[in-house]
Parts: C-alpha cells; structure tokens; sequence
C-alpha cells in the first residue's frame, strides 16, 4: 500500500508557519541587539545573531523599513494594554499615580526600540506617522484622566495646563530623567509625579477636594 502525498494545504500551511516563526526570530533578535544599546544593527549582525543568512532575511523582510514596522507590530501585540492607554479613574492621587505609573511602565518596555526609531525617524513616514498616533493618544489619555480639573478652567488656562501635563509625562521627560540624568526608576516615578502635581495648580486641587473653589 503506497503512501498518499501530503495535502498541499498541509504544506502551505507548514511553510506559513515556519515563516511566521522565522520572522519573529528576526524581530526578537533585533530587540535583543537594541536592549544591548547596539541601536543600528547591520543585518549581518541580525542574521548573526539568528543563524541566518541575509538572504533569508531579505526573503522576509524587504527592507529596513519593512523590519521597523514588523517590530512595531509585534511590540503592540505583546504589550497592547500598555498602548491602549485608557484615561485613569479614581481620586486625584490615584489618578496622577495611576498616569505615572503607566508611563513608566510604557517608556521602561518600549525604550531599546524607540531609541533606535530616533536614529531613523527623519527618514521614515512610517516611523513619523506611529509617533504622532502614539503622542495623540498619550496626549488623550492625559486630557481625560484630568477632565474634573481642568473643566473649571478658562479655555486658555486649560491649554496650558494640558501642555504642561502632555510635557511631565511625555517620553523625552522620562527618557531625559533615566538615560541622561540616570535617575532610578523610583525616583524617576517620584520627580514626575512631582511635576504633574504642580502643573494642575493647588487652586485645581482645591476645587478638586473641596467641590467647589474658594
């Protein structure tokens, strides 16, 4: 009795996967090399690192900007509730230790990878299109976690106060703090928290606590 071929679905199906698994070897490698502060790799070292040719890299990824966006599709999946950045809820304390703590923990997982965006920014639509979908979003989330407050204010006061906050949590401030200054995460967490209180204003806090403003 002979044996039958294997189904061609089965096979396509098997060739999917090993590429599936291949690509994602190429992207976690490439994470390693930046969590090394190796931020622009070559593709020698990639493939290196892998035990892959170029070749076979090139046959999945087609260029650097195909690996970018590849990367940045990954780290969403594995980290989605960290990009979701839904507004916080509760007191104000808990509200602005709740925003502090979720820049930390963002800025902390996605830094090796944004670093080496930096480098390439200026020559990626791709990479300048992310930024600005992520800021948006952050700036959002910001905007509505301190909605109590900030709808006592005039119009102009309000846009103050929001730039200020979108400024205390952003990534250059945290980035700034833990690779420049080499503040601990801690202590990072304590001086942004620090700023985010004073940008609200003790009149805010005030009225925040009190109900109504003196």
């Amino acid at each position: 009795m002979s044996l039958s071929a294997e189904p061609p679905e089965t096979v396509e199906d098997g060739r999917v996967a090993r590429g599936r698994r291949t690509r994602e070897a190429v992207i976690d490698a490439l994470l390693a090399l930046y969590a090394e502060d190796n931020l622009t790799p070559t593709i020698e070292e990639i493939a290196a690192r892998v035990g892959m040719t170029t070749r076979s890299i090139y046959h999945h990824f087609q260029d650097r900007e195909a690996l970018a966006v590849a990367m940045a599709a990954r780290q969403l999946e594995r980290h989605a509730e960290l990009f979701e950045a839904h507004p916080i809820s509760g007191t104000l304390t808990e509200r602005i230790d709740g925003i502090v703590a979720h820049r930390a923990a963002l800025f902390e997982t996605i830094a090796p990878s944004r670093r080496s965006a930096l480098i390439r920014m200026h020559t990626s639509p791709e990479l300048q299109s992310q930024q600005a979908f992520l800021t948006a979003h952050l700036r959002r989330q910001v905007a509505e976690t301190f909605e109590p407050e900030l709808s006592v204010l005039d119009r102009s006061t309000k846009g103050e106060v929001v730039e200020l906050l979108d400024l205390h949590t952003s990534w250059e401030t945290w980035e700034r703090l833990r690779r420049w200054q080499r503040v601990s995460v801690p202590r990072s967490r304590k001086l942004v928290t620090g700023l985010v209180t004073q940008a609200l204003d003790i009149s805010i806090l005030d009225i925040s606590n009190n109900g109504d403003p003196k």
